[in-house]
């Protein structure tokens, strides 16, 4: 069990792509349920949050993962899948799904965070097979859709990112010949997690059965994070 932590707190590494409306769900959760446990959210590369959680700076972390992630105890929290994103006036928008043949018409933009392990090597396998008209890897989400938005080509990004800057002037099409399945990741140390990490990680599954189905027996749920969020002072920034 991890003892070096502090009994009032649990300490959280996210690296950017976690920061997401299921993650300030989950917190909400946290909040409303377990009070007296805050957590201690920091952003981290994802390379520093698996240090991390080995030499006891931080007791939980979120990030990209796949099947081949660190040997660490690991629940898979949301899942995903890699779609195109492309302008709103693309001529592509006539189609259902992209195929690799309607990459290879376009310059590919594809989203590869510097320190992501996941993302950057399966939107880079994109190019096998295809010969595009050129490509660009983009350390940012916001630079790719400023390039797709403009028009300069079509972009590579997990689904739920693309949809969810439908404002940037950018609009998603599946992407063929999947599956293109990526997943965010809870990790926890192999030596063991104390009870209160496991209680997080247990309201972590809670919010993800919830995002993937949420059924009117969720009622209870959202009830739970309307009051969490409506009542009471905000909390305490980490110092």
């Amino acid at each position: 069990m991890n003892t070096s932590r502090r009994s009032s707190s649990l300490r959280l590494a996210a690296s950017r792509e976690a920061l997401s409306p299921q993650l300030a769900t989950l917190l909400a959760l946290q909040r409303a349920e377990e009070p007296e446990t805050p957590v201690l959210l920091v952003e981290a590369q994802s390379e520093d949050i698996f240090q991390g959680l080995k030499n006891g700076s931080y007791d939980l972390g979120i990030a990209w993962v796949d099947s081949t992630a660190l040997p660490l105890d690991t629940q898979v929290l949301w899942q995903d899948e890699l779609a195109v994103a492309m302008p709103c006036r693309s001529p592509l928008l006539a189609y259902s799904t992209i195929t690799l043949e309607h990459l290879a018409l376009q310059h590919l933009f594809y989203w590869c965070p510097p320190d992501c392990e996941v993302l950057t090597p399966r939107a880079g396998n994109f190019q096998h097979g295809i010969r595009p008209a050129g490509s660009t890897a983009m350390p940012s989400f916001a630079l790719m859709a400023v390039f797709v938005a403009a028009g300069y080509g079509i972009g590579i990004a997990p689904r739920s990112s693309i949809t969810q800057a439908r404002k940037l002037g950018i609009v998603m099409r599946p992407l063929a010949g999947g599956p293109h399945d990526v997943g965010m990741g809870l990790f926890r140390p192999t030596n063991g997690a104390d009870p209160a990490s496991e209680r997080f990680a247990m309201r972590a599954h809670r919010v993800a059965a919830f995002d993937l189905h949420p059924a009117p027996s969720s009622h209870v749920l959202r009830g739970t994070l309307c009051r969490s969020r409506g009542a009471g002072s905000p909390p305490s920034p980490p110092r």
